[in-house]
């Protein structure tokens, strides 16, 4: 499992809360058509969500956090065959946020779909962060 690491341009608070702001996840998600979410935490964080990529890869995902590390992971939902499992991190680091992301079971994807998301929360970030 390659874990990516990249330095995003903004503070661990913003990238945390870009990753997971699943409303705008469809600007930079690779192939993402559209998402639902399912649950939502007291917080009002995602818990489950439904993803929809093209026309034939439907998966439903579970959402866990850990604050205190600005840790989220999530795994396939119950019964779900395509589903990814994976987590990121967001810590400080000089010029803005660590940004850590990694998937343990890549359920047919191409070895390059890690990095290719990575690049492109990255890039989301900046345009978001520029926009501000």
């Amino acid at each position: 499992m390659p874990v990516i690491e990249l330095t995003l341009a903004a503070t661990p608070k913003v990238c945390f809360d870009t990753f997971l702001d699943l409303a705008s996840a469809r600007h930079w998600v690779p192939g993402l058509k559209k998402l639902r979410i399912v649950r939502s935490d007291e917080k009002g964080r995602p818990l489950e969500v439904l993803y929809e990529f093209g026309d034939d890869l439907t998966y439903a995902l579970v959402y866990a956090y850990d604050d205190k590390r600005s840790l989220v992971r999530w795994v396939p939902s119950a019964g779900v065959l395509d589903g990814v499992s994976g987590w990121a991190t967001f810590e400080a680091h000089e010029g803005g946020c660590r940004f850590r992301y990694a998937l343990e079971s890549m359920k047919g994807r191409a070895k390059e779909h890690p990095q290719a998301v990575a690049d492109a929360f990255k890039a989301w970030v900046l345009k978001r962060v520029t926009a501000s």
